[in-house]
């Protein structure tokens, strides 16, 4: 049975082969407009109903095509299909990125840039080194959008651990965009700023600095371990940075979760190694994780006093160096009586 403009209604539903591939495609090569748009209904309809998007990674290149084609009215229907796509295909889509960047950046105020801006975070997953060519123009998208794409930051994130100075330009719009919404952004812009940061890049400015040192005892874990990570990155450069709000740290030193406890302690001692005095307001919160019941976080926080010379550690830290279970407690607390002797 056929429908409006040759669209063939399928039968068997979830349980439905990949045999119409071969129609799809034909209709997509077809120089009818309502098939071409009757195929992307039939792809959009099978990613999203019956889960088959693999079964039409075939069809990107030619969804790419009409993604180019100006004088249809189904674009936001396309970007959607390669978004889906990419999330099951990225190095299928990966050439299509060109393509993607294009069209986000004519259309930067319209919903299809979502979609499109989704696809590149998907790609940029497996294939950074695609995306990296366009983040400037990735960039130049969000901010012409107002209250900047999740899809988009995530992009760049990704990049940015690929080759942190290609998103060198996208460092005023992720400060803005951890400044404007720091739950919502947090995440992705933290990670690529700590890039940045670490990196040979210039900054805008250190001012996320600040944002990102409320957030080290957030309730969100994902969360406050971007942030912690972040201000360990800037440390590396640019320690006297963070050591202006290192008053932060206490209260992560304390949280149930031990890995940002471990976290917490690494990045108090990164500062410290360029900031010794860094520690003194939280030596005794530092202090008492040699009791700690995880080693990484033991190990730490013994790095942590060493770089801080807190003298009143040592004998704990001997007694460490020679009867901690863990060798790498043994190993860091011993490291840290020699520099403190």
């Amino acid at each position: 049975m056929n429908g409006e403009g040759g669209e063939t209604v399928e039968q068997g539903g979830r349980g439905a082969t990949r045999a119409d591939l071969p129609s799809v495609l034909a209709q997509l090569d077809a120089h009818v407009l309502a098939d071409q748009r009757a195929a992307v209904r039939r792809i959009r309809t099978a990613i999203e109903d019956q889960e088959r998007a693999a079964a039409y990674v075939p069809t990107v290149p030619k969804l790419r095509a009409l993604l180019e084609q100006p004088e249809h009215d189904f674009h936001d229907e396309v970007a959607a299909c390669l978004a889906a796509l990419a999330a099951e295909a990225p190095t299928d889509v990966a050439p299509s990125s060109g393509t993607l960047v294009a069209v986000a950046r004519e259309r930067a105020d319209q919903p299809i840039a979502c979609d499109l801006l989704h696809a590149l975070a998907a790609v940029a997953v497996e294939r950074p080194d695609v995306v990296a060519e366009h983040a400037d123009a990735i960039a130049d998208v969000l901010e012409r959008r107002r209250g900047y794409d999740r899809c988009g930051l995530e992009a760049i994130a990704h990049v940015s651990a690929y080759a942190p100075m290609a998103v060198e330009p996208a460092g005023s719009l992720l400060v803005d965009a951890l400044s404007v919404n720091p739950a919502e952004n947090g995440e992705p812009a933290l990670r690529a700023l700590g890039r940045l940061a670490r990196s040979e890049a210039t900054l805008p400015s250190l001012e996320f600095v600040t944002d990102a040192a409320a957030l080290v005892a957030h309730d969100d874990r994902s969360l406050r371990h971007s942030a912690i990570g972040c201000l360990n990155d800037v440390a590396h450069r640019n320690p006297a940075a963070v050591a202006s709000v290192a008053a932060e740290f206490e209260a992560a030193l304390s949280l149930p979760d031990p890995d940002t406890r471990a976290l917490a302690a690494a990045t108090i001692g990164r500062v410290a190694a360029g900031v010794d005095t860094v520690i003194d307001p939280m030596r005794w919160a530092v202090f008492e994780l040699l009791a700690d019941d995880h080693s990484h976080v033991r190990a730490r926080a013994c790095v942590a006093l060493g770089h801080g010379g807190v003298d009143a550690a040592t004998p704990r830290l001997r007694d460490l160096a020679r009867t901690d279970p863990s060798p790498a407690v043994r190993d860091r607390a011993a490291w840290a009586v020699r520099r403190l002797s």
